[in-house]
């Protein structure tokens, strides 16, 4: 179960479930004569659970990754190569967006420019999540791809991202870096005080 829809349940826990709604609707079933699936009913429950249940506290134990969902606002400082072969650096406002079910994770980013729209969209195209630092940390390392940008002539591309996600009580912060394969010259740069700072999962775009 490390890959696939339930990577991110306890094994343990889910087998645990999975074999007591099975055995309890058995007897249900048993016991008022109904006609109804065990397998179907225990797909609707474990269905509500992804979509739904699964950040609050009655069924948050099942999983052994965090709620990182919502919105968070912080800095990427940026340096990259122009035509002309020259390094240009700077810094500016970033938002990273986070969508997360049971079963999900994804990451949609973009960054203020200094005319104060959002650049191009970069949205996650795959997941790697692992805990850190005894198990007190978690970091997540996930390819992207951004849309490019016409009028700056930027052209769609590939990155990656290795996301540090730190909770303190209710502070959440993300920390990090990235790499990209942008051409004629790669990108990198890194990812300053993102900061959590609502459950708003609305895009400006």
């Amino acid at each position: 179960m490390s890959n696939g829809y339930l990577k991110y349940y306890k094994p343990s826990v889910l087998i645990g479930l999975v074999a007591f709604l099975g055995i309890a609707i058995y007897f249900a079933k048993d016991y008022w004569h109904l006609s109804v699936s065990i397998v179907g009913i225990i797909s609707l429950i474990l269905l509500a659970i992804d979509n739904w249940l699964w950040k609050t506290k009655l069924f948050s134990w099942m999983f052994w990754v965090d709620n990182f969902s919502g919105r968070y606002e912080g800095f990427l400082e940026y340096e990259y190569r122009d035509e002309y072969c020259n390094v240009k650096k700077g810094k500016l406002k970033h938002v990273k967006i986070v969508h997360q079910s049971g079963s999900k994770i994804s990451i949609f980013s973009f960054t203020i420019k200094e005319d104060n729209t959002p650049s191009s969209l970069s949205e996650s195209k795959g997941m790697f999540v692992e805990k850190m630092n005894g198990e007190k940390h978690y970091q997540l390392i996930y390819t992207y791809l951004n849309d490019g940008n016409s009028e700056l002539k930027f052209p769609p591309h590939y990155g990656t991202e290795i996301i540090k996600f730190i909770r303190n009580g209710k502070v959440k912060e993300l920390s990090g870096r990235y790499f990209t394969e942008r051409l004629p010259f790669s990108t990198k740069g890194k990812f300053l005080e993102l900061k959590w700072i609502s459950n708003n999962q609305s895009h400006d775009f």
